[in-house]
């Protein structure tokens, strides 16, 4: 495996300190370690798969793993995001049976417990970009366009989202508590589901390994004419799961100026910003 960068967010910093500051000094190291070895156990599961991962990213709802997954089929992404889930749920399990053992165990791993059983439930929601969403998307991804596999997904998260937010209400009308986690949870889910990230990594490669598929029986080209003044962020919103994407870039007077590929336009946007202009950039 390369060696990983990590990228931790100020705003988490600033998180665990309120939180530290506050006497939950414990609490920050259990849920810490939990995500750590949440995003371990998918990291594992992808280098085994042969794909590289090059970026650790730790935000303050959560991890995530970056890296080099070109060409994923859902198969793979399915173990892939199972890996972290089930990781959890089993130290869970092992940890309780522990105390069985050595009920003195308890003391010190009830909130280890709690933790990775919550992470595990948690993430196993099918809603994007959770790991349950990935999951849902993949195995819908099999024998769909991606894109209609996505909008199916969408549905989850409409549904789980205002759920949460009962969930919130009910405890301050009926244990008059403030459970600032369901309210939190409801906004991240809903925020995930009307406001998809465009950059993101495994949408992306959804659409390129349901084309990988699909390359086996044939796969349809499709042409399309596009201005030299077009954005790669442009180019990228024409693209479609159901064949593969061929530009013809011309000028003002409609004379060919170039052709970018699919696959060519994916490497530009690895290398360029997303608002530079094809003109710029073919020769």
């Amino acid at each position: 495996m390369r060696k990983i960068r990590w990228y931790i967010s100020p705003f988490l910093i600033i998180m665990i300190a309120a939180l530290i500051a506050s006497g939950y000094f414990y609490d920050c190291v259990i849920y810490f370690t939990t995500i750590v070895l949440h995003e371990l156990a998918h990291a594992e599961v992808s280098v085994r798969l042969g794909y590289t991962l090059d970026k650790f990213v730790l935000m303050p709802y959560g991890a995530a793993l970056k890296g080099d997954f070109e060409g994923v089929r859902p198969k793979d992404e399915i173990l892939i995001a199972l890996a972290g889930p089930l990781f959890n749920a089993v130290l869970a399990v092992i940890c309780t049976a522990l105390w069985w053992l050595i009920p003195a165990t308890y003391a010190f791993t009830d909130r280890l417990v709690a933790a990775n059983l919550f992470t595990a439930i948690f993430n196993l929601l099918p809603v994007f970009p959770l790991d349950g969403g990935r999951i849902a998307l993949a195995a819908l991804s099999i024998k769909s366009p991606r894109q209609k596999a996505y909008k199916r997904l969408k549905i989850f998260g409409y549904i789980c989202s205002p759920v949460f937010a009962l969930f919130f209400i009910a405890m301050i009308v009926y244990n008059k508590t403030v459970n600032i986690s369901f309210a939190l949870i409801s906004v991240f889910i809903f925020v995930s589901t009307i406001v998809p990230d465009k950059n993101s990594t495994y949408r992306r490669l959804y659409s390129m390994a349901y084309l990988s598929e699909r390359l086996k029986k044939g796969l349809k080209v499709c042409e399309i004419m596009v201005p030299n003044n077009v954005t790669l962020i442009q180019m990228d919103k024409m693209l479609n799961s159901n064949y593969y994407t061929s530009f013809i870039v011309v000028d003002e007077n409609f004379k060919r100026v170039g052709k970018v590929s699919e696959t060519q336009l994916e490497e530009l946007l690895k290398s360029h910003t997303p608002l530079c202009k094809i003109g710029d950039i073919i020769p």
